[in-house]
């Protein structure tokens, strides 16, 4: 089916309390199994792209690889652009067929962000695309943002009902609740308190950074609270590179490429099958899409 915006399916979800998988894809056989993953379990889902990956393949290159997977799947599968600061990579990235995009200011004094957070949705709503904002500072790596972990910072409540006041449409809200981009160095400390009252107050769906080495009952409580995409990216890269590794360990004189890439391709769609599961995804493609009566 053709690519589709993920702010009405992620209502759906957080209704329904199920998660809807955001994988950052890494090239054309990432984006592959990621989609091709989603059909096989019948789940909705959202392929992101990292700025970096985009710098490195090209907008329209990338834009026609995915359309063209999901072209060929009946279940529905947005094309996200994640955290991006540059307003020109995100108007390129609209023109390029993106079906939803992320600006990401959390860097910024809160004003500056909401404010910059608003004119950027002025420009999705015009267009018709899904805007993914974020405040508080979400710790760890993600592609060339570093934050450290003492310099994380919880988003603020009162500044959460502030922000979004004036974006009532916003496709889904990224505040910091204490996970972090990366590997975890220890246990995450999530603010469930601080994610329910948020839910309680703003019915705009949440979504959870950071995913990679949470446990299933973290992923459960996030879900029930109200994180509708639950974001993947360290654990599918490293997938991509153990799934080349294992072929080599096994067959270390092979010069074929094609089993390496097959070799990819299987580690990363089990990956993928298996977070689909954990998050109850799982059959919900036609409920997302809104064909379930």
């Amino acid at each position: 089916m053709a690519l589709v915006t993920m702010g009405p399916m992620l209502k759906r979800a957080q209704a329904a309390r199920y998660g809807i998988a955001a994988f950052n894809m890494i090239d054309y056989n990432s984006a592959r199994a990621i989609v091709e993953g989603a059909a096989e379990l019948k789940a909705p889902m959202i392929v992101q792209v990292s700025v970096k990956t985009i710098k490195h393949w090209g907008y329209k290159t990338i834009g026609t690889w995915v359309r063209m997977l999901a072209e060929d799947v009946d279940v529905p599968v947005a094309l996200h652009l994640d955290h991006c600061s540059d307003k020109e990579v995100i108007r390129r990235c609209i023109d390029a067929g993106w079906t939803s995009v992320m600006f990401d200011g959390s860097a910024l004094p809160f004003a500056e962000n909401k404010a910059k957070s608003e004119e950027i949705y002025a420009m999705t709503e015009a267009a018709g695309v899904g805007l993914e904002a974020e405040i508080g500072a979400i710790g760890g790596v993600e592609d060339d943002k570093f934050v450290a972990e003492d310099a994380a910072i919880l988003a603020n409540y009162d500044e959460c009902i502030a922000f979004v006041k004036d974006m009532p449409n916003l496709a889904v809200f990224a505040p910091a609740i204490g996970t972090a981009h990366g590997f975890y160095k220890g246990q995450p400390k999530i603010a469930y308190d601080l994610l329910e009252k948020i839910t309680a107050t703003i019915p705009i769906p949440i979504a959870l950074h950071g995913g990679t080495g949470l446990s299933q009952e973290q992923f459960d409580r996030c879900i029930a609270g109200g994180c509708a995409k639950v974001n993947i990216s360290t654990m599918h890269k490293n997938r991509f590179i153990e799934g080349f590794l294992a072929v080599r360990a096994e067959k270390p004189k092979l010069a074929e490429p094609l089993p390496f890439i097959e070799g990819q391709y299987a580690a990363m769609k089990q990956d993928v099958l298996d977070m689909i599961r954990a998050f109850g995804s799982e059959g919900k493609a036609a409920h997302a899409a809104g064909r379930e009566a």
